[in-house]
């Protein structure tokens, strides 16, 4: 495979709302603990960043495809969609993408694509959006609860 490691998976995503009801918030410590397990400290661990994919779930139901490009910094990952529920400027990838980049640490840069589409950002991109450093998402489960907690509101 060279000096560029790919992992694919192709898999149906169902994705829960992100509401505010009380159960939805008793739910942000649970989800916050699944997570933070889930986290890896490096982009090429295949089968931990596969899994956190799956945790994260960057598109409502459907199937994609991941690309991990890990030969040379920045370090990054494609996530390809095959299909989605929605169109796709429709749909926010923001919150997914942010997660990916706080739970892997060496992550620099998340792309969601489809066909023509594309939605990307950075660990910079995200940091400013968030007003701190997107990787304390991954050293700070606390930060971590936090960020789900402001994603429900």
């Amino acid at each position: 495979m060279g000096r560029r490691a790919a992992a694919v998976v192709i898999v149906g995503l169902v994705l829960t709302g992100c509401g505010t009801s009380a159960s939805e918030r008793a739910d942000t410590s649970s989800e916050a603990h699944r997570l933070w397990s889930a986290r890896s400290p490096y982009v090429g661990d295949n089968s931990r960043v596969v899994a956190l994919v799956r945790e994260v779930g960057p598109a409502p139901e459907g199937s994609y495809r991941i690309e991990l490009q890990t030969d040379r910094p920045p370090y990054a990952m494609t996530v390809a969609l095959a299909r989605l529920d929605k169109p796709f400027d429709d749909t926010d990838f923001g919150g997914s993408a942010t997660l990916l980049l706080g739970l892997v640490a060496t992550l620099d840069k998340v792309s969601v694509t489809s066909g023509a589409h594309a939605y990307r950002l950075t660990a910079a991109g995200a940091s400013r959006h968030l007003g701190y450093d997107v990787k304390e998402l991954g050293r700070d489960q606390a930060t971590l609860r936090a960020y789900l907690d402001s994603t429900r509101d």
